[in-house]
């Protein structure tokens, strides 16, 4: 009797741990190619796959993108980390120029980047968002230590490579995959994750939690909620985006005044980083006509697109003459860049848990920069803000409330002053010195472990 109980238990927990990512993934993508199918999923199945872990070989790690390396610097800074630590790290990742050769990017010795054509990346965009063949025929060319998946788009892809090569595999969440965003032409705005999208995505964050060796993210209220949602109780490593402080500029920047001609009279607000409808910047512009002295500098990508627009904000609320936008610095310039600017400022839309739990680089690369902070008044960034000392919150819906905590910083010089000052006993109250070393701790357990 116990031997039959043990067969029928033994059978159900292969169903459910073996079978299931393959027959719900078929069921959920009828007309999806079937030779796509097989390339992916097979390695799910016991007779042709492994344990995710199971037969690691050597030290190397092959790291798996679908971003525009030129503008990551969290995946930089973790494969510098990896390779100084002595790993050979290989990333995959789409050449961001279309149609042009591969760009020469140079991250240092042990790291290579393996460039793949942008239609590999494609499926990203297409439901559910993490079927990549393309990707995934590229990474099962190597047979390494362990596969490292930036972001859910590519964690189904890692893990059926880890399957198939018996690697580990670390899940480094940038972004709480089913808790962001998606462009929805109905709406012509971005809006959650509707449930079509949602119900496959959160059901792949558990798988990963299931298998993967390690999962990554990126603050610690992201860190509980998926421990509590997904993880049943296992808690993601928090590393967070700051800054590698001890990397050199590729050029010396004076201050951000001086680079840009801003006169003496001026308070000077920088945005540093991304652009776009994301990123609820047109409130900070409408700020400016309650702060006549105030300069608003943006830079970063994309200004070519959504610059005009910005412009046109400015001039309609008459500050056409105080908003100064700027192409983006290499990713390691932009602490030596943003020096001299009287405060560094961070904002996103209330649109979903990601937006709102989120600790972005921009805070910490101000902090480096010994820049004050505005920020949303969002949990995590308010907690850097206050607790430390370092700056202050505002509504991001309100361009009064954003004046005001501008004014709060431009009229009182003694206080600003304090929080510049207070801005390098913030970073090492974080520990920002030690926090990439995080990455490369987690890879020397997992040797660890594969040793014993």
């Amino acid at each position: 009797m116990n031997t039959l109980f043990r067969r029928a238990f033994a059978s159900v927990w292969y169903r459910v741990n073996h079978l299931l990512p393959v027959r719900l993934v078929k069921a959920v993508l009828p007309s999806f190619n079937r030779s796509t199918r097989h390339s992916l999923l097979r390695p799910w199945l016991p007779t042709l796959g492994y344990a995710v872990g199971q037969r690691p070989v050597g030290s190397d790690i092959v790291m798996l993108t679908i971003s525009n390396l030129l503008i990551d610097p969290r995946i930089e800074r973790e494969a510098r980390t990896l390779a100084v630590a002595g790993h050979s790290v290989t990333v995959i990742a789409p050449n961001p120029m279309p149609g042009e050769e591969d760009p020469d990017l140079d991250w240092g010795d042990g790291i290579q980047v393996d460039w793949v054509d942008p239609s590999a990346v494609t499926f990203a965009g297409e439901w559910p968002g993490f079927l990549g063949k393309a990707l995934y025929n590229a990474a099962i060319g190597y047979t390494p230590f362990a596969f490292h998946a930036h972001d859910l788009f590519t964690a189904f892809v890692g893990l059926s490579a880890a399957k198939k090569t018996g690697a580990h595999l670390v899940c480094d969440f940038h972004e709480w995959g089913s808790e962001n965003v998606k462009w929805q032409a109905s709406h012509q705005a971005w809006l959650p994750y509707p449930a079509v999208w949602k119900i496959p995505l959160i059901w792949l964050e558990k798988i990963c939690f299931r298998n993967a060796s390690e999962v990554v993210t990126v603050s610690d209220s992201i860190a509980d909620a998926m421990a509590c949602e997904l993880g049943k109780g296992r808690r993601p490593v928090v590393v967070r985006n700051i800054p590698a402080l001890a990397l050199r500029p590729t050029v010396e920047y004076p201050p951000l005044r001086e680079q840009l001609n801003i006169a003496d009279g001026q308070f000077v607000v920088l945005w540093q980083g991304g652009t776009g409808p994301t990123r609820l910047i047109e409130p900070v512009i409408e700020a400016l006509q309650y702060v006549p002295d105030c300069t608003l500098v943006i830079r970063g990508p994309s200004l070519d697109e959504y610059g005009p627009d910005y412009r046109k904000l400015a001039e309609k609320v008459g500050a056409s003459e105080r908003l100064v936008l700027e192409r983006p610095v290499p990713s390691r310039d932009v602490v030596a860049a943003a020096r001299g600017a009287d405060a560094g400022i961070w904002t996103l839309p209330d649109l979903c848990r990601n937006f709102r739990l989120a600790l972005p680089n921009k805070i910490f690369e101000y902090l480096a920069a010994g820049v004050p902070i505005l920020v949303a008044d969002y949990p995590e960034a308010r907690k850097v803000a206050l607790d430390l000392g370092v700056g202050a919150t505002f509504d991001p819906y309100n361009p009064r409330a954003i004046a005001a905590s501008i004014k709060s910083l431009m009229q009182n010089r003694k206080l600003r002053d304090q929080m510049a000052q207070a801005t390098k006993p913030a970073l090492s109250a974080v520990h920002a010195n030690n926090e990439w070393d995080k990455i490369a701790e987690i890879y020397s357990e997992l040797l660890e472990r594969t040793a014993t």
